[in-house]
């Protein structure tokens, strides 16, 4: 039974979600939760060290200022190397012909269903 196909009869019953679905759904929080905490600390950390700071007396890291680097250049790293490394290895390609043949599947049965109810109808 597909989780669209539940009736309100079977409130009880468990939903199957699809495995693209929740390879999808997996994808969205890694993205999130990385992308929440990139922009959580670059308007922190610039916020209170680029506001604060006094432009004579200011650090310079690789010709930026110092809370330019630790504040944008840092996290945009950090973000793009923790997008490769799960790019490389938690990825997941859904398995496109597994999803045809349940698709095909479910109509099959389908179709199967709306004989029987239309051989018990006649």
């Amino acid at each position: 039974m597909n989780s669209s196909e539940r009736s309100a009869d079977s409130p009880g019953t468990p939903i199957e979600y699809d495995t693209s679905y929740l390879n999808s759904l997996r994808e969205l929080k890694f993205v999130g939760a990385i992308g929440t905490l990139a922009l959580a600390w670059t308007l922190i950390y610039g916020g209170l060290k680029g506001y604060s700071s006094d432009p004579d007396a200011m650090d310079v890291i690789l010709g930026m200022p110092s809370w330019v680097f630790w504040g944008i250049a840092v996290p945009w790293c950090v973000t793009s190397l923790a997008t490769l490394f799960f790019a490389l290895f938690i990825l997941r390609e859904d398995d496109d012909d597994l999803l045809e043949q349940e698709a095909q599947a479910q109509a099959e049965a389908e179709a199967q269903a709306e004989a029987a109810s239309k051989e018990d109808v006649s």
